[in-house]
């Protein structure tokens, strides 16, 4: 099966950005607490389009070093916590253990992550996260 085939959906993004966005923390930057509550809120068309990008070039990169294992069963799920640095240096990769793979080819996707490192990063400084939940489906 060709990597580039693989459905890859890249869970919670946006969402953290969101779910801090009201609950700012004691000593957050001046700009942004003088900004009314419902900029705070949602995101400006400008960033959500940058997200979708920066969510497309992640993809793309770990796909692109990703060799799917004959023992991943087509259609199964694998859902990755990855940590990553400024720069798109990655801190750590790790299988959820829901993940419907075997060993061998949660090892195989974990490999592809740090293959593809550093993750993009120049130019989605602004959409940068630091904690991504990667969730990968084998084609059927």
């Amino acid at each position: 099966m060709k990597p580039t085939s693989l459905l890859v959906t890249l869970v919670a993004l946006a969402l953290p950005l969101l779910s801090r966005a009201g609950t700012a923390p004691a000593g957050a930057d001046a700009a942004a607490a003088g900004r009314p509550a419902a900029s705070r809120l949602v995101a400006p068309a400008d960033d959500q389009a940058l997200r979708a990008r920066y969510a497309a070039a992640i993809r793309d990169a770990i796909i692109a070093q990703w060799s799917i294992g004959a023992s991943v069963p087509s259609g199964a799920r694998c859902r990755l916590a990855i940590r990553q640095l400024p720069g798109g240096a990655v801190g750590s990769v790790q299988a959820d253990a829901d993940c419907e793979f075997d060993a061998a080819g949660r090892a195989g996707l974990e490999r592809a992550v740090i293959r593809a490192q550093p993750l993009p990063y120049r130019g989605f400084e602004r959409v940068f996260e630091r904690s991504l939940n990667l969730q990968f489906t084998a084609p059927r």
